[in-house]
């Protein structure tokens, strides 16, 4: 197997997208912590108004729950940025000391967060369908149940 060697230039493109890895990581790192911040003031918010207000016809539904939403999609968002973070960060440890093990950690990182979006990709595509289907079902089915006039 051939050993593989690393230019100048390519060890420049390298620094360069760990640069901008590292700024992706922390704007990562900052939504996440908003969401967190969000998340537990509409809990707090949602639950007090829950209890205190004398809203009539008001559904029967915990909105305080819609916060811990937010906490936990918080959670999903953070594994991404981690991975940028750990590539960008083995990364210049690897064009520091030009060693091969922090190269290839760094690559590992990368891998992971390209495979982690991936799969966060394919999941919403599959809520985005299964939410149309529901939608259409039913809006079929209430056309059906009334008399609109729509299906005759």
């Amino acid at each position: 197997m051939e050993q593989l060697v690393l230019s100048d230039q390519s060890a420049a493109f390298l620094k360069e997208a760990k640069k901008w890895a590292y700024f992706l990581a922390i704007m990562g790192f900052i939504g996440t912590g908003l969401m967190v911040v969000v998340g537990i003031f509409m809990s707090v918010i949602f639950s007090v108004i829950d209890v205190f207000a004398n809203i009539p016809d008001k559904p029967d539904f915990p909105f305080g729950l819609i916060g811990l939403l937010y906490v936990a999609l918080a959670v999903v968002y953070f594994f991404p940025a981690y991975y940028l973070y750990k590539f960008s960060s083995e990364m210049s440890q690897a064009l520091l000391v030009r060693d091969e093990s922090h190269l290839s950690s760094a690559f590992r990182f990368l891998k992971k967060h390209f495979k982690f979006i991936g799969i966060m990709i394919i999941v919403m595509i599959a809520l985005y369908i299964i939410v149309i289907i529901v939608f259409v079902i039913v809006g079929v089915t209430s056309a059906l149940s009334t008399n609109t006039g729509l299906f005759v």
